[in-house]
């Protein structure tokens, strides 16, 4: 028998959002996504900014005091990924070394167990030290930040708009979508993979 309170269950918090005009973006606030294993709680990336009173205010709603979080992955810190760290005042930081994360964070370089079930990988391209959390869940799922932005990236197979390099982010959402069943991109609704054939 399985013992479930030992599978992480994940939750999205909040859906990304993206406004562009042409290739230009105007506005953006990542997808805020709460996993939960042995009663301890992870948040992976806290939104723009402008999102922390909506952002506490579904903490709030939810019954979960933002001091019971234990880590904060930012998959990159670019500010509309980390605008909400802030809330959680007790939660460690966990960003890639070549973010130049806060003193006191968790810096990783490699692929690393945070927790059971959680594991955080490096998935660089769209910035050179993006991480994504895989999640070993009732589904597989990736939380994968802006290594896949959007289903249209998914989609398309096209690598984010902003990147360092094409390639390098092309083999990152690769990776991502050989071993997910369930993508919960940087901005939008999470989706299912499609099955191979």
């Amino acid at each position: 028998m399985i013992n479930t309170a030992k599978v992480p269950k994940v939750r999205v918090i909040r859906e990304g959002s993206l406004v562009r005009e042409g290739s230009a973006v105007l506005d953006a606030s990542s997808t805020v996504t709460l996993v939960e294993v042995s009663g301890q709680r992870v948040v992976v990336d806290t939104g723009s900014p402008k999102s922390i009173d909506s952002l506490s205010a579904s903490f709030r709603k939810m019954e979960i005091p933002p001091d019971s979080v234990k880590f904060v992955v930012n998959t990159h810190l670019h500010s509309d990924h980390i605008g909400g760290n802030g809330i959680f005042a007790n939660a460690r930081i966990v960003a890639h070394a070549l973010e130049s994360p806060p003193i006191g964070s968790m810096r990783v370089t490699e692929r690393v167990q945070l927790l059971p079930g959680i594991e955080v990988v490096p998935t660089p391209g769209h910035s050179a030290g993006s991480i994504s959390v895989f999640v070993s869940a009732d589904k597989d799922v990736a939380i994968c930040g802006d290594a896949i932005p959007t289903r249209e990236n998914y989609e398309k197979h096209v690598p984010p708009s902003m990147n360092i390099n094409p390639a390098l982010a092309i083999r990152s959402l690769d990776m991502i979508v050989a071993w997910a069943k369930v993508i919960i991109p940087g901005h939008g609704a999470s989706f299912e993979v499609k099955t191979k054939k």
